[in-house]
């Protein structure tokens, strides 16, 4: 079997002085459209912002990526929007990645205080 784990943390902090620097050219470049419609409906919606970002770190260091090798934020979008297990949805060339780097299914574990926010992606192939 193969397996590949990616973990990130990020301070709330950055993402929130990002945010507040660039504005929505920021969540534009980051954020799918659900991403953002989900995160901006808190009051304070940096540990949001953060857990996704961590999400997108966490997955892109699972995939391994080669030199060279990109991938558009967007196409890595943490899923769901009730309290509890969330789900990656993948598309475009982070879809195509995933599937011919061998893997088939993963997991994702997010979470986020005030100050922190951390991800936790494993990919399982056979």
């Amino acid at each position: 079997m193969k397996l590949s784990v990616g973990n990130d943390l990020i301070e709330t902090s950055r993402v929130l002085e990002t945010y507040q620097k660039f504005g929505d050219k920021f969540l534009e470049k980051i954020f799918s459209q659900d991403e953002r419609n989900y995160c901006l409906i808190h009051k304070n919606p940096a540990p949001y912002l953060a857990a996704r970002f961590a999400c997108k770190e966490a997955f892109i260091k699972a995939l391994d990526l080669k030199k060279g090798q990109t991938v558009d934020f967007r196409e890595i979008e943490l899923a769901g929007t009730e309290f509890g297990k969330k789900n990656l949805k993948l598309t475009g060339k982070a879809l195509a990645l995933f599937e011919h780097s061998g893997y088939s299914r993963f997991t994702v574990s997010v979470t986020h205080t005030e100050n922190y926010a951390s991800a936790v992606v494993i990919l399982y192939g056979e």
